[in-house]
């Protein structure tokens, strides 16, 4: 496991049918501590869950959620999901006041004997959203989506900007939050024009992120520690 300043933690040999991850040492196989800004709102944050040759995860429907890396991607998880080597399942560790994110990193490994390794691939599961962002570019409206409800986002020219290329590149891929680089987003923005920062980015990612807090939506906008943003946007037909 690793802290949420990327230093390494314990190494622990999954065994039993069950392993429970949370915030507190006596109530969990796996403690995520510290936690100062309690961040790890569930005593059993999340659950790992042996069947047959595999390991699931199952997200314990706390606050802030569960997430697995997979490469460049993170999702979060909203059903029993099955791990793959080289997972990394990621449980929110602190958050700053611009709203850059780091995480408790639990990196899956697959035991040399376990059937799972020599299985076929399993399928990277994508359920559909009960919530996600819609941009339309023509008319430049950035709407929150949640089921049946629609609530238009109001945000500056700047943000739209950010937003549009955002959208591009989810589209680009699919659908899926890809992450889009700091360097990559202020171009976008900003183009060629000097003195531009990432603080600067920063600062446009927290009013957006500002306007969707009201609707409980600031979680479709995600932070990739010192690497760049994804925005979880619908899809194509919504």
């Amino acid at each position: 496991m690793l802290g949420p300043k990327g230093e390494r933690r314990d190494e622990l040999r999954l065994s039993g049918e069950r392993v429970s991850v949370g915030r507190l040492a006596g109530a969990n196989d796996i403690a995520l501590e510290p936690d100062p800004q309690r961040l790890v709102t569930r005593v059993a944050h999340c659950t790992l869950e042996r069947e047959g040759g595999r390991w699931f995860v199952l997200d314990g429907a706390g606050v802030n959620g569960t997430f697995i890396r997979r490469g460049d991607e993170l999702e979060r998880v909203t059903s029993r999901t099955a791990l793959r080597d080289g997972d990394t399942v990621c449980i929110l560790a602190s958050l700053s006041d611009t709203g850059e994110r780091s995480y408790f990193e639990l990196v899956f490994r697959a035991a040399g004997d376990s059937q799972a390794t020599r299985a076929a691939p399993i399928p990277v599961l994508r359920p559909s959203r009960s919530e996600c962002l819609n941009y339309d570019p023509r008319e430049a409206r950035l709407v929150l989506v949640r089921g049946e409800e629609r609530h238009e986002i109001q945000i500056r020219a700047q943000a739209h900007l950010l937003v549009r290329h955002m959208a591009e590149r989810n589209a680009a891929i699919g659908g899926a939050p890809a992450l889009c680089t700091h360097e990559e987003l202020m171009h976008a923005v900003w183009a060629d024009e000097p003195m531009h920062t990432r603080t600067e980015l920063a600062r446009l990612v927290w009013e957006l992120r500002r306007q969707l807090e009201p609707l409980g939506a600031a979680n479709l906008i995600e932070n990739e520690r010192r690497r760049g943003y994804r925005i979880h946007t619908c899809p194509a037909d919504e």
